[in-house]
């Protein structure tokens, strides 16, 4: 039922968009324009007859004005109106929801309440740039003071202009559609925010909480404790999962990027047989998932007494890692030209000294994209530790404790997974410290990473 009062209401929209659209497209042609024919257009039916029963102010003839009505004009209309109208209701409708939600869920009325302060803060700091800048006065003074509400349209209001504007320029500023548009720019980027800042507040809210089986209701605890951290170094091997976890991930971003910089080299910028052949073999390899040869895994990490051993794992990290990331790079070179090498080589260098000289600096965008992607895999991956190290190692006595040799998404998923050890604010606590090392990576080498990303984005 509600399904058919949304189409009702649908098609009645769209209705009403053609008749506007047509009345005042007549309007128009005849000379008329402004708000009060674009209310009347709006009208359905007795818009479009109001505008078709003005007298014309211009040379338009009848032909022209009835092809406004042709099927060529009104199916472009129609389905233009459609598509704007849909994607009104899929904006409208879901926000509605939001709202009325939000009346009924505290959380929500929170989250709801910050939003439209923030969206509000915002609409005004923009305001008052705009008009500032109209005045003459740019910078990074002008955003900050325009952050104060009241006062920083006051501030500009009350200067002396610097540049010839009039006062009609100056209300532009405020004009519907600049504040529409402010709206919707502001609008979407404090939704993004909040959608990507809240859950972070929450992990640090729940990491400080100190719950073991209830999930808090709230973003921040009203009394925040070191609990759950007490318990995550005191009672558990998490330094030790930690350690774990650290180690495979330098390996396999140090000796992994290593290896695959080295085959990329060599098929972008050497001729032999089999390279088409090896390089398409590759890319079917890279549409393989990992998980497909578990079994495979298991029986050559048995047969090998590799059962247990965390860092044993960087094998098939590098492995697994090398069909995507060798065409990245392979991609990349083969777009340093190849005069490079030979201006070198006529200076008598050979080609390790081109390698180590020439086209290792050239590749730092990408080699940082990719150092840092094989660094980023080990802390996030539970399939391959917790296949792979639930077995005790060759050799480990009857006291062995096997928690000793996991990684730190295994340890972690317990605290979510075995009702014995449930521990929610120690699993907030440990993604925390799984955070710390991402993220100072992609700070300390974000401008490298933006280069590799979009230099790796073609194939070579």
């Amino acid at each position: 039922m509600i399904l058919l009062y949304v189409l009702l209401i649908y098609v009645l929209l769209v209705f009403i968009g053609v008749s506007f659209g047509t009345a005042y497209d007549h309007a128009v042609k005849k000379g008329y324009e402004g708000r009060k024919y674009l209310l009347m257009s709006l009208i359905p039916v007795y818009g479009y007859y109001y505008a078709k029963n003005l007298k014309s102010r211009t040379n338009v003839d009848d032909i022209e004005l009835n092809h406004l009505l042709s099927f060529d004009i009104l199916s472009k209309r129609t389905l233009f109106t459609m598509l704007v109208v849909f994607v009104g209701i899929v904006i409208f409708v879901p926000a509605a929801v939001l709202i009325y939600l939000s009346l009924q869920n505290n959380l929500l009325q929170t989250l709801f309440s910050i939003f439209i302060v923030i969206l509000l803060l915002f609409i005004h700091q923009g305001t008052v740039v705009d008009y500032a800048r109209k005045k003459g006065y740019e910078g990074t003074m002008v955003g900050l003071i325009g952050l104060i509400p009241v006062y920083g349209f006051y501030y500009y209001y009350s200067k002396e202009k610097r540049r010839n504007v009039s006062k009609q320029g100056l209300k532009q500023v405020f004009s519907l559609s600049n504040f529409v548009q402010r709206i919707l720019i502001y609008g979407e980027i404090t939704l993004v925010a909040i959608i990507v800042i809240v859950p972070v507040i929450y992990i640090f809210g729940m990491a400080f909480s100190n719950l073991r089986t209830d999930i808090p209701s709230a973003i921040w605890p009203e009394n925040p404790t070191f609990g759950a951290f007490q318990y995550l170094f005191e009672e558990t091997n998490f330094t030790r999962w930690y350690w774990n976890t650290l180690k495979i991930a330098l390996i396999n971003m140090f000796v992994g990027t290593i290896l695959i910089t080295g085959a990329s080299y060599v098929f972008a910028r050497f001729s032999f047989k089999g390279k088409k052949a090896g390089l398409l073999t590759i890319l079917v390899l890279q549409a393989f998932p990992s998980f497909m040869g578990l079994i495979a895994m298991y029986v050559l990490f048995w047969k090998f007494g590799l059962l247990g051993k965390p860092t044993a794992l960087s094998i098939l990290y590098i492995g697994g890692s090398i069909p995507g990331n060798l065409w990245l790079i392979k991609g990349f070179l083969s777009q340093i030209p190849k005069d490079l090498d030979e201006s070198a080589m006529i200076d008598g260098a050979n080609k390790l000294q081109i390698f180590i000289r020439i086209i290792l600096p050239l590749a730092v965008p990408i080699l940082t994209f990719v150092a840092v992607s094989m660094f980023m895999g080990p802390w996030m991956d539970y399939m391959l530790p917790g296949y792979l190290l639930r077995f005790k190692p060759e050799g480990a006595g009857p006291d062995y404790d096997i928690t000793q040799q996991w990684t730190l998404a295994v340890g972690l998923f317990r605290f979510i997974n075995d009702l014995n050890y449930q521990h929610y604010s120690a699993f907030a606590a440990g993604a925390i410290f799984v955070g710390v090392p991402i993220t100072a990576l992609y700070m300390a080498f974000q401008k490298y990473l933006i280069e590799g990303i979009m230099a790796g984005a073609t194939k070579g």
